[in-house]
């Protein structure tokens, strides 16, 4: 059965387009992407958007007025200052994402392709993506966002409105720039998840081959080497001995030169360029290859199961020959180091595209999450809460809106955080690999492409403030925790001083009717006397 990676990676994402294209998110043309299942730029889909973005934020306004009422000027007004802005950020969130979507527009279509690109490449060496996880992956999560959404909206609307109306009902376009919101980080998400899968696929497959190559040395019938193989010895000491033993070999055996150079030449090894192949049909899925989800490196290769899995091609068929790979694996390591080159630019490019939204959406992170907690602890203590934070109230209804504001935090965070650190391991699956095959030609090829690597660095940040990873993460709930103290010391001083400022109205209160009572008595006592 014929694979096609290019329409695989759009499909797995054809109900995060639908949902993107129906409210204004992205774009791009949605009858083209129904019919061709392509990414193309729209005028339609721009004005489209545009009309979105200021319908909204319109309805968001009134629903905001209507739930508010007449009470903004009931409470103080450092509160109501705060409470407007966690309010509003929402909708302003909202813009940021479809006016950076509509500027953004070409890039990502270019993503695309280049991603479609480097799947037929990988699929030429053998390495196929599943894309059926990126399908699942999107599911789940715009799953999770309408559950959070319907939890959040509904408990809201059931436990605080006073009328139930037909203009009550608007008060559920406040879900829209939220839900929004979230639509945008879910793209954002599965972006930088479709580059890690295919950093996996690679080191996945070099891992195979590498475990391929051993089990066939284990099951070796031939003649054992007897320079090395009794010697212990670790990766990096066997590298250097092994091309040292090699080397030493071929100047002993070597017949002395006729004439002799001043200046002694040494041999140069010459590696070919990749040239990539060009099937006359879509790659097939060679039977040997091992399943996709397989993609550790502490677990052997199932070799029982399939042979020697893709290092069958390089080994030969009589267990009594040793294997000499020499350079014909040189193409597929070429492709691999190129592609990973490929991938962080992709990365970066993501990067780019999503910096400033990130930026904000973790600004707005950090600011309502505090701010729920603390009136949440107000509402625990008995204390007022601001008609703006009344989902502090109700203790279920707070919680699962932090947990749904940590969430939009947390998983692009950490998707970034494994997709850097995938990329980083294809250095240690390629010196692995060497390592079993454990010839000199292929240690300097590995070697000359590690240096490669070193410069292929993926990070990703939000506009270079700081980078999106676990350090990140730590530091913002260290910062949330340190600010949910002061705000309860300060709202702990300012109880006493209000409760001592009640003992002395009062005490002067008594002191005064006690100067009365005297002044009075005073005065009858002189009069009866007279």
């Amino acid at each position: 059965m014929s694979v096609n990676p290019v329409r695989g990676l759009l499909d797995s994402l054809s109900a995060l387009f639908y949902i993107s294209s129906i409210f204004g998110v992205i774009p791009y043309s949605l009858l083209a992407f129904a019919k061709r299942t392509v990414i193309q730029l729209s005028l339609v889909g721009n004005l489209w958007v545009v009309g979105s973005l200021v319908v909204y934020t319109g309805l968001y306004h009134v629903a905001t007025i209507n739930y508010t009422k007449d009470d903004w000027g009931s409470q103080k007004t450092l509160t109501n200052a705060i409470g407007i802005f966690i309010i509003y950020m929402e909708p302003f969130m909202m813009a940021v994402d479809m006016v950076a979507g509509m500027i953004n527009q070409k890039r990502l279509a270019q993503c695309f392709d280049w991603l479609a690109r480097l799947d037929n490449q990988l699929a030429g060496e053998g390495v196929l993506i599943n894309n059926g996880l990126m399908r699942r992956y999107s599911i789940v999560l715009l799953l999770l966002m309408l559950l959070f959404e319907a939890i959040i909206t509904v408990y809201s609307f059931v436990a605080f409105e006073e009328e139930f109306n037909a203009w009550s009902l608007i008060w559920f376009i406040t879900t829209i720039p939220t839900a929004l919101n979230s639509v945008c980080r879910i793209w954002y998400v599965m972006l930088v998840s479709a580059i890690r899968q295919r950093f996996n696929a690679m080191n996945a497959h070099m891992n195979a081959i590498a475990h391929g190559i051993l089990h066939y040395k284990d099951q070796y019938a031939g003649e054992p080497d007897a320079d090395i193989a009794e010697i212990p010895l670790d990766y990096l000491e066997k590298e250097i001995f092994t091309v040292y033993t090699q080397r030493r070999k071929q100047l002993s055996g070597a017949t002395p030169p006729k004439k002799t150079n001043a200046n002694p030449t040494t041999k140069v090894i010459t590696v070919k360029p990749y040239q990539p192949k060009q099937p006359a049909s879509p790659p097939l899925k060679p039977s040997v290859t091992p399943p996709p989800h397989h993609n550790s490196a502490i677990q052997p290769w199932p070799a029982a199961d399939v042979g020697y899995g893709p290092a069958q091609e390089f080994l030969p068929t009589d267990r009594r020959l040793r294997p000499h790979i020499e350079q014909r694996l040189d193409n597929k390591l070429i492709l691999f180091c190129r592609t990973h080159d490929e991938l962080c630019e992709i990365g970066k490019v993501v990067n780019r595209m999503y910096s400033v939204q990130m930026l904000v959406a973790m600004a707005h992170g950090f600011v309502a999450i505090t701010a729920e907690f603390y009136f949440l602890y107000c509402s625990l203590t008995q204390q007022e809460v601001p008609i703006l934070f009344r989902t502090a109230e109700v203790f279920l209804l707070g919680l699962a809106y932090i947990v749904y504001t940590a969430l939009k935090c947390i998983v692009p965070i950490f998707v970034c955080w494994r997709t850097k650190t995938d990329s980083q391991r294809t250095g240690i699956e390629l010196h692995y690999l060497a390592n079993a095959v454990d010839e000199v030609h292929c240690y300097e090829v590995v070697n000359h492409l590690s240096l490669k690597l070193l410069n292929h660095q993926l990070n990703f940040s939000a506009c270079g403030f700081f980078d999106l990873d676990m350090t990140t993460l730590y530091a913002i709930t260290g910062a949330i925790t340190s600010y949910l103290i002061i705000l309860i010391q300060f709202n702990l001083a300012a109880i006493q001083k209000s409760n001592s400022n009640s003992t002395i109205a009062s005490n002067v209160s008594t002191t005064a009717m006690a100067v009365v009572e005297g002044v009075v008595t005073t005065a009858l006592t002189t009069y009866v006397s007279n």
